[in-house]
């Protein structure tokens, strides 16, 4: 039971981090519901490790979700250099 929490809370997180990232950036409309959840989730990943190699705390789901935010955020901004 408490892996599937933690998958729905990936995806949960994943979905607000992408969605946000995405529609700050001006790329809402490239992206579906599938494609805010990988790119939130390979965003948490990414914030998450980034923010642990700072040692910045990342306790709580707020701070799970900056993270989040900011990892996909760069996510996106490294997608739209591969397309050109």
């Amino acid at each position: 039971m408490h892996v599937l929490f933690e998958i729905a809370y990936l995806v949960l997180i994943g979905f607000v981090a992408g969605f946000l990232a995405a529609t700050l950036l001006g790329e809402r409309r490239r992206y579906g519901i599938l494609g805010y959840i990988v790119v939130g989730a390979i965003g948490a990943i990414g914030g998450n490790y980034a923010f642990s190699s700072l040692q910045i705390p990342n306790a709580g789901i707020l701070l799970k979700l900056v993270a989040a935010f900011l990892g996909s955020i760069v996510l996106v901004l490294i997608l739209r250099l591969l397309r050109r």
